[in-house]
């Protein structure tokens, strides 16, 4: 089965089968969209909640306010219908604690990503977010299924 790794401000969209992985997930968010019917899938490896610069972008997997419609777009074009769509995300921790809630990135892009689903109308059906550990996400296409993998726990299924 391939296994397609979706590096730091990345989108990637598979068809009927393989597997996505975001490893290293900190404050990083891994947002998936599937299509269960059509056995479309797609995951983003967001960084940070928005694109302050503006303008174009060349990552849009990058940024919060982006990654959702540029994953729609994407999954669209390979068969994927919105209205079907169901979103499940993990990361988000604040791996280091600055005292600060404003330097709190994973806490923003979980609420960012929150904000563009509820806009875009897409449900989120689980998470496994926020928190202080870092985690590794797989998501098997053909199949739906979605684990989150933390150093020293067992794996949970979204």
């Amino acid at each position: 089965m391939e296994e397609v790794f979706v590096n730091i401000g990345e989108i990637k969209v598979l068809a009927q089968e393989g597997r996505l992985v975001a490893i290293g997930l900190g404050s990083c968010v891994g947002l998936i969209l599937y299509d269960e019917l059509a056995k479309i899938g797609g995951m983003a490896h967001v960084f940070l909640p928005t694109n302050r610069k503006g303008g174009a972008n060349q990552h849009p997997g990058k940024f919060a306010d982006t990654a959702v419609s540029a994953m729609v777009e994407q999954m669209a074009a390979m068969g994927a219908q919105k209205r079907r769509l169901k979103a499940k995300m993990a990361g988000g921790s604040q791996l280091f604690s600055y005292g600060a809630s404003v330097m709190d990135v994973g806490r923003q892009n979980v609420e960012a990503l929150q904000r563009e689903l509820q806009a875009a109308g897409i449900p989120l059906v689980a998470s496994d977010v926020l928190g202080s550990r870092g985690r590794k996400l797989i998501f098997d296409v053909g199949t739906g299924q979605v684990l989150v993998f933390v150093i020293g726990q067992e794996p949970v299924e979204l």
